[in-house]
């Protein structure tokens, strides 16, 4: 049995970038999230699932508590943290950098991580 859970628009500030003000100065990051899971029961229970506010407020964590240069590494990290969670087996992560497009004048700035639990 295959099951979805997305998790739309998780935001936090952080400090990620390359630049010097990105290390100084908090942003706001917002991620998105695709979880496929695979239960193995159909049991009414949040065991038996992904707890998806625990994800949130991982995935605010993992924003909050560390810095990184790249998008890439960051949407990375929460990929990983999501596939720690039992039944999720495939995981996408979508990472945005709003003030990153502003300052070039775009839309939205978007880095998407696929990952399979190994």
């Amino acid at each position: 049995m295959s099951e979805k859970i997305k998790l739309i628009g998780i935001s936090e500030y952080g400090r990620h970038g390359v630049y010097a003000h990105e290390k100084i100065n908090k942003q706001k990051f917002e991620v998105d999230i695709l979880m496929l899971l695979n239960r193995t029961s159909l049991a009414d229970q949040i065991n038996e699932t992904v707890d998806y506010d625990l994800v949130t407020q991982q995935v605010r964590e993992v924003i909050a508590n560390n810095e990184y240069d790249l998008l890439e590494t960051l949407a990375n990290q929460i990929a990983d943290m999501c596939l720690t969670f039992n039944p999720v087996n495939e995981v996408e992560v979508s990472v945005h950098k709003p003030a990153a497009a502003r300052s070039m004048g775009i839309e939205d700035v978007v880095v998407i991580v696929n990952k399979t639990k190994k």
